[in-house]
């Protein structure tokens, strides 16, 4: 039996050079790539058209969130980019990376998790949360971090094919 890669999607704001949300962001891509069971589609908001959104993340066996915390939520155009898909989030496993403030951008992840309940998505319990401390010359200082990231990209692996084979055997219910 062939194990065809999942199709993860990590969708991120913007990744101009300098940037704190950049490096985390560049990071993760890393830990993804590391992990084998992952066919990687970088989704950059700054640069990706808004039509091409919702069969990108059709096409995904998996979502993972990379975002900042702005005034204890999450930024306009993640919302807005979330909000054009629909139909694509329902039964798709969603995570979060996120990275900002005191909470390390923690807030950001829990609204986003009601947004994606609301679309019937299935979000990933554990999260990584980063300040900009956290970070040094574009990796995280504590070396416990990749372990976090293996565990769960794991997770979200294991929603994934589970969400995948359910989407095939039966289409999720409108």
């Amino acid at each position: 039996m062939t194990v065809h890669p999942l199709r993860l999607v990590v969708l991120t704001r913007n990744l101009d050079d300098g940037r704190f949300g950049t490096a985390v962001t560049r990071w993760f891509t890393r830990e993804v790539e590391r992990a084998d069971e992952f066919k990687l589609d970088l989704i950059d908001l700054s640069v990706t058209p808004p039509v091409e959104l919702p069969a990108r993340i059709q096409d995904a066996d998996a979502v993972m969130i990379v975002t900042a915390e702005y005034n204890h939520a999450y930024p306009g155009d993640v919302k807005t980019a979330i909000d054009a898909v629909r139909r694509p989030w329902y039964a798709k496993p969603v995570g979060f990376v996120v990275y900002g403030g005191r909470s390390g951008g923690l807030r950001a992840a829990e609204q986003l998790r009601l947004v994606f309940g609301e679309l019937h998505a299935v979000t990933i319990r554990d999260t990584l949360g980063f300040r900009e401390e956290d970070f040094e010359d574009g990796e995280p200082v504590d070396p416990t971090t990749s372990v976090a990231a293996a565990a769960l990209l794991r997770q979200l692996a294991w929603w994934a094919r589970s969400l995948r084979d359910a989407r095939a055997d039966t289409p999720y219910p409108e």
